[in-house]
């Protein structure tokens, strides 16, 4: 009797494998019948979803083509050791590489590149050599750029080689930390002449001193700063002063600000275009905006 019910399931197993292959070679899929407008609609619920994404990816041809692109639209690295990497920590330059080798950097729309915090950790010309820099030019479509630690100093003055493919398409610049002078800052952000939105963001207020050489920095270009200005720990109103100066103005129409100590002058240089103001109530600059608004509303 057992002998007869393992040869049954076995002839069953056969005849449902060869129904499946005569199936698919006598007629196509019915998700290949899709037009692909609406895969891509259906995809573009998923766009939160890794999980869902990567198995949509290997459904077929044409919901990989709709899901690899949100599938990797966001890339990010940090050098922290394996002992104090979390589960999706990745050092440099490995993420940069792998897609680099699969292809798929040209799909990056957002890159963030985060570091440790210490003196080894900062962010130099020495870990962009020949080969990693290949990997760097090879974001030819990144809209968002973040940087911790970035010393701007060890890139001058061919800063443009490192970061000018950036110019065309970077739409958000957010740096941690940033090293270097006023000038020098200033002359980074007009590297994209298409910049919309900026975040600055220090962990203590501090204020460095500006080294007069790189006064004869002039900037390349002035980008429309019309998104979101996002300001943290910032002291810099040398900084504010130049943007103002050399860009003609400023038109933040949002803007993020919590212990900036040159804020009256950045909501004197908003006043036109700015939207929406948030501070902190723990903000010991809050009060200022908190008094001017209600004599305003007086």
């Amino acid at each position: 009797m057992n002998q007869l019910w393992y040869r049954t399931k076995a002839k069953i197993v056969c005849l449902l494998f060869q129904g499946t292959s005569e199936a698919s070679t006598a007629r196509p899929s019915p998700i290949a019948k899709l037009p692909q407008e609406l895969v891509e609609s259906i995809i573009s619920y998923l766009v939160y979803d890794k999980s869902s994404l990567l198995a949509c990816s290997m459904t077929c041809y044409s919901w990989y083509i709709a899901s690899v692109s949100p599938l990797h639209y966001s890339l990010a690295t940090d050098d922290k050791p394996p002992a104090f990497r979390g589960a999706k920590g990745h050092p440099w330059p490995g993420p940069l590489r792998k897609s680099y080798e699969l292809g798929l950097l040209p799909l990056v729309k957002r890159f963030q590149i985060r570091l440790q915090g210490s003196d080894r950790s900062a962010f130099t010309s020495d870990q962009l050599n020949s080969r990693t820099l290949r990997y760097f030019t090879a974001l030819t479509n990144l809209q968002e750029l973040g940087i911790d630690y970035l010393q701007i100093p060890s890139f001058m003055p061919n800063i443009q080689r490192y970061f000018g493919h950036f110019s065309p398409t970077l739409r958000l610049l957010a740096l941690g930390e940033p090293s270097g002078s006023c000038r020098q800052i200033l002359y980074f952000i007009s590297l994209f002449p298409n910049l919309q939105d900026l975040k600055l963001q220090y962990r203590f207020p501090s204020d460095e001193q500006e080294s007069p050489v790189d006064t004869t920095l002039v900037p390349l270009s002035t980008p429309p700063l019309r998104g979101r200005l996002i300001l943290t720990c910032f002291t810099r109103e040398n900084l504010v002063k130049e943007m103002i100066a050399f860009f003609g103005g400023l038109r933040f129409r949002n803007m993020d600000l919590f212990r900036v100590k040159c804020a009256r002058l950045l909501l004197d240089a908003c006043a036109d275009t700015l939207e929406t103001l948030r501070v902190y109530p723990t903000d010991p600059y809050g009060e200022e905006f908190r008094e001017r608004k209600a004599s305003e509303l007086k």
